[in-house]
C-alpha cells in the first residue's frame, strides 16, 4: 500500500500507545518503517529493569547523528522496579529461610549473606542515580505521564527531577522516593515548608497525633513555592505499601509543595496506619477546618485534635454556616479525592488495628461531609479487601495504558479500586 509518509506517521502515534512493544515493532517491519516511526514510536515507553534503560540511552545518544539530533520526545512512561531485586534475582532468593537453607552449615550465613546483598544494593543504588535520572532528564521536555512501580520491600533512591509538563503521576510504593524535600534547595538542608525529622515523627508522642500548628503552617505555604518539580500536575495516583508507606506523613507534606496545580487526588490501597495523617492532610489541602481551630493575627489556623464522626450534625469546622471562613487550602485547585482503604490483616479486627482503620474511615466520611458544603469539591471513600502486590502491579500498567488513550484510568468514584 502505498501511503503518504505523514499518513503512516498518523498511524504510528495511534498505534504506540502500550509501553513501547508496537514501537520497536514498527522498526523490525523494513527500513522504511524504522525510520518513518522514528519520531512517534517513544511516545509511550515502559521500562522493567535498569539494563533497559541503559540499553535505551545508548541508542538514543548512537543515532543522535543519523537522525540529526533530534531527541526522542517521549510523552508517557512506565518505570518498574518491582519484579526484582537489586541483582535482578526474585526477592523470594533472598528470604530468610532461602539463606538458611543455603548455608545451612555455616554459623555466619546469615551476616554473610547481608553483607552481600547489602554491597549488591549499593552497586544497584549507584546504577539507578546513573541512568534513571538521565532518563528523565531526557524525556522532561515532553513528559505528560508518568507511573512509577517498586517493590515494598526494596527501596528505590530519591528522585529529584524536575518535569515541567507533567499532567499525570502513579506512584506505586514507595511514595517518599518522590515526594520529599531537596536539601539543594536550601543550604541549611531544610526549608520553612520541611517536614519534621523522621526521628520526632517516629516518637510515641508524635506519631499518636498529628501537630496541628506545623501541619497547617507546612501545607498552607507550599503552593507558592518557586521550586515546584512538577507545577504542571493535575493527577495523582499513590499506592500505599505495608511496609515502606507505613507512614505517610511527611511525604504528603511535601505534596502541595511540589505539585501545587493538583486537582485530582487518588490515596490507594490505605490502612489502619494511616489514620492520622490522611485525614489531617485532607482537611489541610481542601480548606476544611477541624472541629477546633482559632484565629491567629486575622487568619484562621486549623487545628487538627480531632474529627467528628459522620453521625454528627454539625459540620467539621465549627456550627452554622460560618464554617468555612478564613480558612485556606493549602491546595485550592483539588476538585476530586478519592481515598481507597483496605481492612487489616484477619486478625487484627478485635483489636487496636481495627479500631484505627475504623477511625480512619469515620474521618474521611467527616470530610467528605464538609465537603458537600463546598461547591464544585467531591470525596469519595472506597472500601475493598487487601490484595497482593502483584495484583497492584498489574492494575496500575494497565490504567496507565487507559489514560494514554484517555480512558478513565483509576478515576471511578464508585469502581473497583
Amino acid at each position: 500500500m502505498h501511503l503518504p509518509l505523514e499518513i503512516w506517521r498518523e498511524v504510528f502515534t495511534y498505534a504506540c500507545t502500550d509501553g513501547g512493544y508496537t514501537g520497536a515493532s514498527l522498526a523490525l517491519v523494513c527500513k522504511l518503517f524504522y525510520n518513518a516511526s522514528h519520531q512517534v514510536r517513544f511516545r509511550s515507553l515502559s521500562f522493567y529493569s535498569l539494563d533497559q534503560i541503559e540499553y535505551f540511552l545508548e541508542y538514543v545518544q548512537r543515532c543522535e547523528g543519523r537522525f540529526r539530533g533530534a531527541q526522542p520526545k517521549v510523552y508517557h512512561l512506565l518505570l518498574s522496579f518491582s519484579q526484582t531485586s537489586s541483582d535482578g534475582r526474585s526477592d523470594a532468593e533472598f528470604s530468610p529461610g532461602a539463606v538458611s537453607h543455603a548455608y545451612c552449615t555455616d554459623a555466619d550465613a546469615w551476616a554473610t549473606a547481608r553483607r552481600l546483598r547489602q554491597h549488591e544494593k549499593a552497586m544497584w543504588d549507584h546504577k539507578f542515580l546513573q541512568l534513571v535520572p538521565a532518563l528523565l532528564e531526557l524525556v522532561a521536555p515532553h513528559l505528560r505521564t508518568l507511573a512509577l512501580l517498586q517493590s515494598d520491600g526494596h527501596t528505590v533512591p530519591a528522585l529529584r527531577n524536575a518535569l515541567p509538563r507533567l499532567r499525570e503521576l502513579t506512584l506505586l510504593v514507595g511514595i517518599s522516593a518522590v515526594f520529599h524535600g531537596d536539601p539543594a534547595l536550601d543550604p541549611s538542608g531544610r526549608s520553612a515548608a520541611s517536614p519534621p525529622s523522621p526521628d520526632s515523627t517516629n516518637s510515641p508522642e508524635s506519631s499518636s497525633l498529628w501537630d496541628a500548628d506545623g501541619v497547617e503552617a507546612r501545607v498552607s505555604a507550599t503552593p507558592s513555592s518557586p521550586h515546584a518539580r512538577f507545577p504542571a500536575l493535575e493527577r495523582l495516583h499513590l499506592v500505599c505499601g505495608r511496609l515502606r508507606d507505613f507512614r505517610l506523613r511527611d511525604a504528603l507534606a511535601y505534596v502541595p509543595r511540589h505539585a501545587p496545580a493538583l486537582t485530582h487526588l487518588r490515596i490507594s490501597n490505605a490502612t489502619y496506619t494511616h489514620a492520622q495523617c490522611i485525614p489531617a492532610f485532607l482537611c489541610a489541602v481542601l480548606g476544611v477546618p477541624a472541629p477546633e481551630f482559632e484565629c491567629v493575627a486575622g487568619t484562621a489556623a486549623v487545628r487538627f485534635v480531632r474529627i467528628p464522626p459522620r453521625s454528627q450534625t454539625m459540620p467539621v469546622g465549627g456550627a452554622g454556616d460560618d464554617w468555612d471562613v478564613g480558612v485556606k487550602a493549602g491546595l485550592p485547585g483539588l476538585r476530586r479525592v478519592i481515598v481507597h482503604s483496605v481492612l487489616p490483616l484477619p486478625g487484627a479486627r478485635c483489636g487496636s488495628p481495627y479500631m484505627e482503620y475504623t477511625a480512619l474511615m469515620n474521618a474521611v466520611d467527616a470530610v467528605d461531609v464538609a465537603c458537600d458544603k463546598a461547591a464544585g469539591v467531591s470525596v469519595h471513600p472506597i472500601r475493598s479487601d487487601r490484595q497482593k502486590h502483584r495484583y497492584w502491579e498489574v492494575l496500575v500498567t494497565r490504567q496507565w495504558m487507559e489514560r494514554i488513550e484517555d480512558g478513565r484510568g483509576c478515576w471511578v468514584g464508585g469502581g473497583p479500586p
